[in-house]
This record gives structure tokens, C-alpha cells and sequence, in this order.
């Protein structure tokens, strides 16, 4: 059990992180995530090894699931299962305050403690390659996510 209170917190965006699968025995992950109006969460990405799902807690969320784009509202759950590509952001009007789990709970808070670096471009790109495969996370072009303007 962990309380909010007691959650570790990464800034900018702000996401607290729960659990990760050595804490669940490798059973899920999960993460609070709160984005400001309009700002980016991810790139299209996919995971090869992990599903992840996204419900709305308040606010609107603005996602690429496969080639689809759609608009989640406050109470909107979505199931993204692996390797099939996504990407997120804030509605422009609105915040996002999401909840994220993962499924099977592989370790991600590592990969979630560099990303401040990783999005200040503070990692050589080979570093950032290597953490990028080490934790599943695979970027991926998205027309579709580029013509909605949505890539961060």
C-alpha cells in the first residue's frame, strides 16, 4: 500500500509514482500523471512487453491509439495493448489528471526518474537510445498524430 503523501514525485510533468513491478511482484505498475492545459505527455511510442491503460480522472486527454485519435473525458478509460502505438497530451481548452497502469508491472520508474533529463535533451542521444530500449519504451512516426499538431 503506498498513500499519495508518500508517493515519490517527478516534476515537469508532475507524475507520481505508485508502483512499479517489484513492488506488486511484477503483477502491474502504476503512476498518477497531471498535465497542464495543452501540454505534451508522450511522442507516438509502443511497448513490446507491457499493455498500459489510462483512466481519466478529471480534465479531457487527447490520444493516438493505433491510427485513431480520440478525446478521453473525465470518467474515459482506455486499453492500449502492446505494440500497438500511441501517444497523449492535454486537451488545449483543459487539464489531464490521469491514472496509468501497466500490465505486467515491468520496471519503469527508472525510465520515469531520467525522463526530466531526457526531455531538457541533457543525455547524449546514444544514452538516451539505450534507456529507451532498456525500459520498452519505442518511439515511432505518426502522421496522423502530426497533422492533429499534437506531437510535442
Amino acid at each position: 500500500m503506498i498513500q499519495a503523501r508518500d508517493a515519490e514525485t517527478v516534476e515537469s510533468p508532475t507524475l507520481w509514482l505508485l508502483a512499479d513491478g517489484s513492488h506488486t511482484g511484477g503483477l502491474l505498475g502504476a503512476n498518477r500523471l497531471y498535465l497542464q492545459a495543452g501540454a505534451p505527455g508522450t511522442k507516438p511510442h509502443y511497448h513490446e512487453r507491457s499493455a498500459e491503460a489510462f483512466y481519466v480522472l478529471d480534465g479531457a486527454l487527447r490520444m493516438l491509439v493505433g491510427t485513431e485519435l480520440v478525446t478521453v473525458d473525465r470518467g474515459g478509460y482506455v486499453v492500449i495493448p502492446a505494440r500497438v502505438r500511441h501517444a497523449f497530451a492535454a486537451s488545449p481548452d483543459t487539464f489531464a489528471d490521469l491514472f496509468i497502469t501497466l500490465v505486467p508491472g515491468v520496471e519503469r520508474f527508472g525510465y520515469f526518474r531520467l525522463l526530466p533529463e531526457i526531455l531538457r535533451g541533457n543525455l547524449p542521444d546514444g544514452e538516451v537510445a539505450r534507456v529507451h530500449e532498456q525500459y520498452d519504451v519505442h518511439f515511432v512516426e505518426s502522421p496522423e498524430w502530426d497533422a492533429a499538431g499534437a506531437t510535442p
